[in-house]
């Protein structure tokens, strides 16, 4: 099957299956070396996503296929540009397409919208954590010979988080009849008491389920002076998807080192 033949069929399919990062809870990718798009991993047919899965896992790389029926595509399609996806690369039988995103669906050009009236969204981040958690969180950690690569990961990922704009839950509460602001808390699977942040609001939404919560938008720098009690640990990004820990140790050392 050709690409063009693909795309003609894809509003018709009823099924696709994605593969997913069990590390991430976010979609498997990879930087293709040639085009240096960042592609996802897509398949027509379910025993081929399987195996797909079967082998990353193998390879130390944690990975499931998750089915996405038509009336989910869009949304699926246009969730990867919140994730910086560029590529995909989809298994039709024995055929093998590589097609960019933009030929599936259209980016909205939010940068025509006024500032107070653009979604936040921060895809270099969420690609960048997304590569650098898919090594650091291996079953066997990080071996030595990958150890420069992880560090390097990092490194990027610290960069854009710095850069990055974030959304912080918060509940507008009464205290001593007066009315104040309350910050949201987690505890995470390990007993850690975590504030939980966002880096857009695809992540937010799968987390939101107090109508009452508001978002407040806020940056680095500001959660690294944010005073927190003492059995809060830090900071936790995305919990419904990557779950990265941020603790305030890390947010003040970072801040420190890129000043």
């Amino acid at each position: 099957m050709t690409k063009l033949d693909f795309l003609k069929t894809l509003p018709k399919r009823e099924l696709i299956y994605i593969i997913y990062s069990r590390l991430t809870n976010l979609p498997y990718a990879e930087c293709n070396g040639e085009s240096f798009e960042d592609e996802v991993f897509l398949f027509t047919e379910e025993a081929d996503a399987l195996e797909r899965a079967k082998a990353l896992t193998q390879a130390k790389c944690p990975a499931v296929a998750v089915k996405a029926e038509q009336k989910d595509m869009l949304k699926l399609f246009a969730d990867l540009y919140v994730y910086g996806v560029t590529g995909l690369v989809v298994a039709v039988g024995k055929d093998l397409l590589r097609i960019p995103l933009s030929e599936i669906v259209r980016r909205p050009k939010i940068s025509n919208l006024p500032e107070n009236a653009r979604p936040l969204e921060n895809p270099a981040l969420q690609l960048s954590m997304m590569y650098y958690l898919q090594e650091a969180r291996k079953p066997s950690g990080i071996e030595a010979e990958n150890a420069d690569k992880a560090a390097e990961l990092e490194e990027e990922m610290a960069v854009n988080l710095i850069r990055a704009r974030y959304l912080l839950p918060i509940k507008e509460v009464e205290l001593d009849g007066k009315k104040a602001t309350q910050l949201l808390m987690m505890r995470t699977k390990a007993g850690e008491v975590m504030v939980p942040i966002f880096s857009d609001g695809v992540e937010y939404g799968r987390f939101k389920r107090d109508q009452e919560l508001k978002a407040a938008v806020t940056d680095f720098e500001k959660l690294a002076g944010m005073p927190l009690p003492d059995e809060v640990k830090g900071f936790m990004l995305n919990p419904g998807g990557a779950g990265l820990v941020l603790t305030k140790e890390y947010l003040r050392k970072e801040l420190q080192l890129n000043r």
